[in-house]
């Protein structure tokens, strides 16, 4: 039987403290590191960071020169190795699927992905995948990152947008409240003229 979500919870807060008395400081919900041993590998996947996957099942987040401007292609390699192998043979590549991702959807896994870290995310960085808008054009209306912030879940500063020690134990949830902010303010600018800053 699996323990509840309450004991899971009580788990993953001893495994936090524990760590920290060895001298590991927590940069990702799930990954620790000491003395700044972080991972460059993993941190490319949480900022954003453009990165070509190979081999079986791999992932990779890059912007293809085929592509529209203000968008990229996630790609999903293979799962299997003896098929991944074969399809390298006939067709030269691995790729088993490739999605077109234009602002929104960057946007939405970066949020996803920020929250889990320990920096957060970055308002600079923001801007590189909204076209200029910051955190605040965003989510200044959302009711929910208030309660967040109140509830001392979630830390805003207008640059930074970030878990606290307790959000980062509930930082999936925290995402889901804030996605509709962000799909609501997608909405009213695509509606707008065409100098929007978002892309569809």
């Amino acid at each position: 039987s699996m323990p509840t979500d309450a004991e899971m919870a009580d788990f993953y807060e001893v495994a936090v403290s524990m760590l920290a008395d060895a001298g590991f400081s927590r940069y990702e919900v799930s990954n620790f590191a000491r003395n700044g041993a972080e991972s460059t590998h993993n941190n490319s996947y949480w900022n954003g960071t453009q990165y070509i996957g190979i081999g079986p099942g791999a992932h990779g987040r890059f912007v293809a020169q085929q592509v529209a401007s203000h968008s990229r292609e996630a790609r999903i390699q293979t799962l299997e190795p003896d098929v991944w192998m074969k399809e390298v043979e006939c067709y030269g590549h691995g790729t088993r699927k490739i999605v077109v991702q234009f602002q929104l959807e960057m946007l939405e896994e970066y949020l996803m992905t920020g929250l889990r870290t320990a920096r957060g995310i970055n308002n600079r960085q923001w801007c590189i995948f909204s076209g200029g808008a910051t955190l605040t054009d965003v989510l200044s209306h959302s009711v929910l990152l208030e309660e967040h912030v109140r509830n001392k879940l979630l830390q805003f500063d207008g640059r930074n947008l970030r878990a606290t020690a307790a959000g980062m134990i509930v930082a999936d949830s925290l995402t889901l409240d804030l996605i509709p902010s962000l799909q609501e303010y997608f909405n009213k600018q695509s509606s707008l003229s065409h100098g929007s800053k978002f892309t569809r």
